[in-house]
């Protein structure tokens, strides 16, 4: 386990996809901690479009390649610097960028459309920050009774990390062994009947991205609803994009308690790590559904 990266993670809600299978290609909404208004990705092309209208747009071509099996975006260039600043508080010129993007992208629908969710980190920005600006982050999540997390000498990794997306945040239980039957209440505060669970699995780094394969993964999971008493066990892919589980079974609105049931072993350490977990109404396909990919 180690400490957070000076990295940011931008949330942005992509255009129209079509068919099971999907490319990145669409528009995508910076945050505010960026001086770009969005960028345009078209197969193998990136355009960033600035915030400012002096500016010029800059064109970069791209591909996807993986790092310790992590999914990258591979730039030709390091990312444009002059838009890598905290636009609103903040202005350096010593920053350091890089010509890789950390990316975790799914696809769901919205409003009846097919759309996706990209997430994006590299190096260089002034902040850590999950989104604001998205369907993920828009949706807030209070966790109860966690059985245990990890506390390190720098750093914790308590359950509430799990509606933040910020990288280097995932609740880590802290159990002896592989922690199989650790776990944690989703509190249903809205009264919201939710068809799925959405998570992301994992470790996920963009300065180390081995320790996603170097700690557990999730590999099944014990739902139970706390007030019908109905419960399954649910399969979870072996990946970090966005991905959902089916709760369906669940049929009224309850709190709903999460166990690890199994688990991917890690090639390294024992803790069993989960990056992001929420209650959720759409089904989530996942770029990958394979780490090994």
């Amino acid at each position: 386990m180690k400490k957070k990266i000076f990295n940011v993670i931008f949330l942005v809600v992509g255009s129209l996809l079509y068919g099971q299978n999907y490319t990145l290609n669409g528009e995508y909404r910076f945050t505010v901690y960026s001086g770009l208004a969005r960028i345009d990705i078209a197969d193998k092309n990136i355009m960033y479009v600035p915030l400012d209208d002096d500016k010029e747009n800059v064109q970069d071509i791209f591909k996807i390649t993986h790092i310790s099996q992590m999914p990258f975006i591979q730039l030709n260039n390091s990312f444009p610097k002059e838009y890598t600043k905290d636009y609103i508080y903040n202005e350096k010129n010593d920053l350091i960028t890089d010509n890789k993007i950390l990316f975790l992208s799914g696809k769901t629908k919205i409003n009846g459309y097919d759309n996706i969710i990209l997430l994006t980190t590299t190096k260089g920005f002034d902040k850590e920050s999950s989104c604001t600006e998205s369907l993920i982050s828009e949706k807030v999540q209070i966790y109860k009774d966690c059985s245990s997390y990890l506390k390190e000498k720098n750093v914790d990794y308590p359950v509430t990390n799990l509606c933040e997306l910020a990288i280097d945040s995932p609740w880590v239980e802290a159990v002896q062994g592989d922690g199989k039957g650790e776990g944690f209440t989703l509190v249903n505060s809205w009264g919201v009947i939710y068809s799925y669970i959405l998570l992301m699995n994992g470790y996920i780094s963009y300065n180390k991205p081995y320790l996603y394969k170097q700690n557990n993964r999730i590999k099944k999971i014990k739902v139970t609803g706390l007030k019908s008493g109905k419960s399954q066990i649910l399969d979870v892919l072996d990946t970090p994009h966005p991905q959902t589980v089916d709760i369906s079974f669940i049929t009224e609105a309850e709190d709903v308690r999460v166990e690890i049931a199994d688990v991917y072993k890690g090639t390294k350490y024992d803790d069993t790590c989960l990056h992001y977990c929420i209650t959720f109404n759409e089904p989530v396909i996942p770029y990958e559904d394979s780490i090994e990919k």
